[in-house]
């Protein structure tokens, strides 16, 4: 049985065969945390200045109300 190189387990030889060094435990967290910064790089790319909170806690960034008023015409 092959050693994860994290945490020290015993794991599946035919895993190591196919190039991985660490158990599925180690290896899930390894990929999400891979994952995260990917995507935060790709949102960077597409939006940079939401990506660098720019628009953070600022108000009417479209120019829009937020809330629509709506006039009714009707019986008072």
């Amino acid at each position: 049985m092959a050693e994860c190189i994290t945490c020290e387990e015993e794991y599946s030889d035919k895993r190591l065969e196919l190039g991985y060094r660490t158990c599925l435990d180690c290896g899930q967290v390894d990929a999400v945390s891979i994952i995260n910064a990917r995507n935060k790089q790709t949102l960077a790319e597409i939006a940079p200045r939401l990506a660098s909170g720019e628009f953070k806690d600022s108000e009417n960034q479209t120019g829009w109300d937020s809330e629509p008023q709506i006039e009714h015409e009707g019986n008072k």
